[in-house]
């Protein structure tokens, strides 16, 4: 454990994992951020270092590298997700590589950040998804004959048994959807209640998670449930009903 030089109640209270088996990036990735104020930090090296800090240090968030000597990080994080593991996950990459980060993001974590890296946006990435993690609320809403679980990112189907696995960008799209509903949600709001204010981000990036959340959803019912609007897009009114 690192005991930092200052403090920031957003990271002071927060249990950070940085698994890599880079030891001098390890290293100077936990001094930096004992120094801007987390006091609660546990390290791994191989992935099997990984799943006994989850259980010992118990981490609000990792830091996962793409390559453990022991196991490739997107095997690791679909892992952690499917054991359970709920808190965000953000994967360091290499470089800046477009495969890399859909891999990723399609196995479970919530962002990836390219090295080498600059502190202060690992601070602000990190500081993002706890502060999201942390206003995330557990609602149910109904999709037909389907749960939708924001807290556990799935819809499960009553009738067939089916569980859907979201990612987290998903998750928020469909969330944004429903409490916006009987209304659309433009592009430009999905857009910056997803993805923030990330300049790289488009309309197609957008287009492209739709597509995909409308291809899941067709497991639990054959009939479009995300409508395009001429602003942006609205649930279909015979399935938006929350509890």
């Amino acid at each position: 454990m690192i005991v930092s030089k200052k403090t920031d109640d957003l990271l002071s209270s927060a249990r950070i994992l940085v698994a890599d088996d880079d030891n001098l990036l390890r290293s100077v990735l936990l001094e930096q951020l004992g120094f801007e104020g987390v006091k609660y930090l546990a390290e791994a090296a191989t992935a099997a270092d990984v799943f006994t800090q989850i259980h010992t240090s118990a981490p609000d968030l990792i830091l996962l590298d793409v390559q453990l000597p022991d196991g490739n990080g997107f095997e690791i994080c679909a892992r952690l997700r499917q054991s359970g593991f709920d808190k965000p996950i953000l994967m360091l990459t290499g470089q800046d590589d477009e495969s890399d980060i859909i891999k990723g993001l399609e196995a479970g974590a919530n962002d990836y950040i390219a090295k080498p890296m600059r502190i202060g946006e690992l601070l602000a990435r990190i500081k993002a998804q706890l502060r999201q993690n942390r206003a995330s609320d557990d609602v149910r809403f109904t999709i037909g004959s389907s749960d939708f679980l924001t807290a556990n990112k799935t819809v499960i189907d009553n009738l067939s048994g089916k569980i859907i696995t979201l990612t987290e960008k998903e998750t928020l799209i469909l969330k944004n959807l429903f409490r916006a509903w009987p209304a659309d949600v433009s592009k430009d709001n999905l857009l910056f209640e997803v993805w923030g204010l990330q300049p790289d981000i488009s309309t197609h990036t957008l287009e492209t998670h739709i597509y995909r959340l409308r291809q899941k959803l067709t497991r639990i019912s054959p009939q479009q449930i995300i409508n395009t609007t001429e602003q942006g897009y609205q649930l279909n009114k015979t399935f938006a009903d929350a509890e």
